[in-house]
């Protein structure tokens, strides 16, 4: 999808209601874009929530929108071989990961910047977690690559404050 804004899935909507409740964060802060705003507000209800548009999913160019079978059959190389985007290939006229992954950094920056007792909750999308993933060293570029993560399932990461000094 990109960043097109599409409506959130309702069944991901549901499993994240099942979370409210369950954690507690200082700050939440979530992609503007729909499905993720309305993730977060249905994990934490009534809680104050910080769009950032730095939270937004990968621009994905003229791919965005389109069948992942379609640009598949157009450019075969730009696909790994467990049917993932590579995410070191750039889509014609969308965002590279080195551009992804610097404004993913510096929200990062941002959140260890706080206290080291804050705890922050951040509701977004596959392409910014996975770097996120990456520039908090849970995993490489090349798995994360390679490792097709579940469509519209609300996934919990826990990072510990030292991961981000």
């Amino acid at each position: 999808m990109g960043r097109l804004d599409g409506e959130p899935d309702r069944e991901g909507l549901e499993r994240a209601a099942k979370l409210a409740g369950t954690l507690d964060a200082a700050v939440v802060l979530s992609s503007p874009l729909r499905r993720a705003a309305l993730t977060a507000e249905a994990i934490f209800p009534g809680h104050a929530i910080v769009h950032d548009e730095r939270l937004a999913e990968r621009h994905l160019g003229e791919w965005q929108g389109r069948a992942k079978a379609e640009v598949r059959a157009e450019s075969p190389d730009a696909f790994t071989e467990a049917g993932t985007l590579d995410l070191l290939r750039t889509p014609p006229g969308g965002e590279s990961f080195a551009e992804l992954s610097a404004r993913v950094g510096a929200v990062l920056g941002e959140i260890a910047a706080l206290s080291p007792d804050a705890r922050v909750a951040v509701v977004a999308h596959n392409g910014v977690l996975q770097a996120a993933r990456i520039l908090l060293g849970l995993t490489d570029v090349r798995t994360a690559s390679r490792t097709p993560v579940r469509f519209a399932r609300p996934e919990l990461v826990l990072v510990d404050a030292p991961a981000l000094a």
